[in-house]
């Protein structure tokens, strides 16, 4: 909630005037990777029937059923025809795929969330930043229009612009979409531009997210008919520590719920490389790279592996690991949480550990739990959006 009084939303006059019938009334299409409807952020409780003029479906389908919809979950059509011609049978992903509205990727679900998710009180990633969780309308109704599938969230535009002329037929207030075609070549040519106008003439808003991926000129909605939307830092951060044998401390940021109740050894990845794995490749902490009899029991360095998503935690945990300090360009633009004790630092703050390592001959440390500190510096623009 407190991402909403930060940006000043609850107190738009305009708003909270409006009767509570007529907030509730507003319907919203998300064009996504579909929904988990099972999600406490789409409850309808307080939430009348579903508004008559509402045209659109509920379609089943695998692991989503008519009991899946409700008065916030209104609706929610599937696309996979123009997929499968661009990619192949759904099958072939060689990834866990719901053939229905089901989200499998979590992205869909996370941006329904945000744009109406109801309120959750008591929410939060266990402890960290405890306290209410709600979308920005958090008494509008959902229809949800899944056109992406699979772990790497793969989408066709043909379906893209078939869920465009559903929502439209459908009678919905607005349409959010987080998608965009990088890079932007012409209106004519991209299906958000070309569905969104269709939308526009028919007097609904379309919301998108600008698309910007860290390289300048990368946004892709610019449609001057589309609402373009980008992210941005806020007066929040998560922060947490590594406490070094040498007294030093370096500040940085995670989302570690976890206790260390006291210091633990040290090892640079480089120097717990499996046999026959040469060392700048064990550095990325990478399945099979490790040579588990040197890091058990220890708090394993890392760098980020740019050209991949997954992280290593799982692979140091496994390996007899405690814990482990992902050394990350970007620490704070991309916190992750780990399944052991994990910090991301600086590439400047890495020289700092490394100097440590190199003059102690049993280093040691131990990492803080993250703490919430509100009232940071001023908000800059995301490197993605």
């Amino acid at each position: 909630m407190h991402s909403w009084e930060f940006l000043g939303v609850d107190s738009i006059q305009q708003y909270n005037q409006l009767p509570v019938d007529v907030k509730s009334d507003i319907i919203i299409g998300v064009i996504d990777s579909g929904i988990w409807p099972e999600s406490e952020s789409f409850n309808d409780r307080g939430l009348g029937p579903v508004p008559k003029r509402f045209m659109g479906e509920c379609v089943t389908g695998d692991h989503f059923t008519l009991a899946n919809y409700n008065s916030k979950v209104v609706g929610a059509r599937y696309y996979w025809k123009g997929f499968e011609v661009e990619y192949g049978p759904l099958e072939s992903l060689n990834s866990t795929f719901f053939r229905s509205a089901r989200d499998e990727n979590g992205h869909g679900t996370h941006t329904a969330s945000i744009v109406a998710g109801s309120m959750v009180r008591s929410a939060g990633l266990y402890g960290i930043s405890g306290g209410v969780a709600r979308g920005g309308a958090p008494s509008a109704r959902l229809a949800v229009y899944k056109v992406c599938w699979g772990t790497l969230r793969l989408c066709s535009e043909a379906d893209i612009l078939s869920a465009f002329d559903d929502s439209i037929n459908d009678g919905v207030d607005i349409i959010s979409i987080s998608l965009a075609r990088i890079p932007f070549v012409s209106y004519s040519g991209d299906a958000n531009s070309i569905g969104a106008f269709h939308a526009f003439r028919k007097g609904i808003l379309v919301s998108a997210i600008a698309g910007n991926f860290f390289f300048p000129g990368t946004v892709g909605n610019v449609a001057p008919w589309i609402l373009t939307v980008i992210a941005n830092s806020m007066d929040r951060e998560f922060i947490s520590d590594v406490h070094l044998g040498n007294s030093k401390i370096l500040k940085s940021y995670s989302l570690n719920p976890f206790k260390m109740d006291g210091f633990y050894g040290v090892i640079n990845v480089s120097d717990a490389a499996a046999p026959g794995v040469p060392s700048t490749n064990a550095s990325f902490c990478e399945e099979e790279s490790l040579d588990h009899t040197l890091i058990k029991g220890k708090i394993v360095v890392c760098v980020r592996n740019s050209t991949r998503t997954d992280i290593p935690g799982d692979t140091i945990r496994r390996g007899g690991g405690v814990g482990m300090i992902l050394i990350d360009s970007f620490p704070k633009e991309g916190l992750r949480q780990f399944k052991i004790p994990g910090i991301q630092i600086s590439v400047k703050q890495s020289q700092v550990l490394q100097s440590y390592l190199a003059t102690d001959r049993k280093p040691i440390a131990k990492i803080s739990p993250t703490r919430t500190v509100l009232k940071t510096r001023p908000p800059v623009v995301a490197l993605s959006s």
